[in-house]
């Protein structure tokens, strides 16, 4: 199947969920590598998945790693990119020897020229940008516009606030790169109720 946007789906940590996205048409998978998180997935399960899921971007998601941990761990599980939750100075961003996507977290208080300048000095160094927030819930008159001025200037995925009412007026008014979904632990070994997925990947189907 084709899907309208691009599609990234984060914390991958098992093989339903991959091989889920894959069939789905998600273009990147990334799964968390954070050095010293407990829920960071597990280098076999990662070989495994890997090994199973084609046709579909592998990204590792780390926070405090220097870059090069990160580069030895690229290569270990052949990842495509390279996800940053917090910000890296961009010194160590060129250190990264793989195409990075910047996570950037907004709030109530943020300032769109403010943003715009942090995004416009990292812009030439990172391949693109996935936006969060823990203050919106959902995505409407508050945050729309600053995402609409964010999206008009550079590569951006949408990573908060999403429903299946709302992803195709996302799409088509503030037109960023693609969204950002977030995956989640299977019921048990082999079972996993794909329900808020496929709900938007409903809406998102060519």
């Amino acid at each position: 199947m084709g899907l309208r946007t691009s599609v990234i789906v984060n914390g991958v940590n098992n093989l339903s969920d991959a091989r889920y996205c894959a069939g789905m048409g998600v273009d990147v998978i990334g799964f968390n590598l954070k050095l010293d998180d407990p829920n960071r997935v597990q280098p076999q399960t990662l070989k495994e998945i890997a090994g199973w899921v084609s046709g579909v971007k592998l990204a590792g998601e780390f926070e405090r790693a220097k870059p090069e941990i990160i580069n030895e761990l690229a290569d270990e599980f052949n990842l495509d990119l390279i996800q940053l939750d917090t910000p890296y100075l961009i010194d160590e961003i060129e250190e990264i020897n793989r195409p990075v996507i910047q996570k950037v977290f907004i709030n109530k208080d943020t300032v769109v020229s403010e943003l715009l300048e942090m995004m416009d000095l990292y812009s030439p160094y990172v391949d693109s940008f996935i936006i969060y927030s823990t203050d919106f819930k959902t995505i409407d008159g508050t945050n729309e516009k600053l995402l609409k001025e964010v999206a008009k200037k550079h590569q951006v995925y949408i990573g908060f606030g999403l429903q299946k009412e709302n992803v195709n007026n996302l799409i088509e008014k503030v037109r960023p790169t693609g969204i950002g979904l977030q995956g989640g632990e299977e019921i048990r070994p082999g079972y996993k109720n794909f329900d808020e997925f496929q709900d938007i990947f409903e809406e998102l189907e060519d």
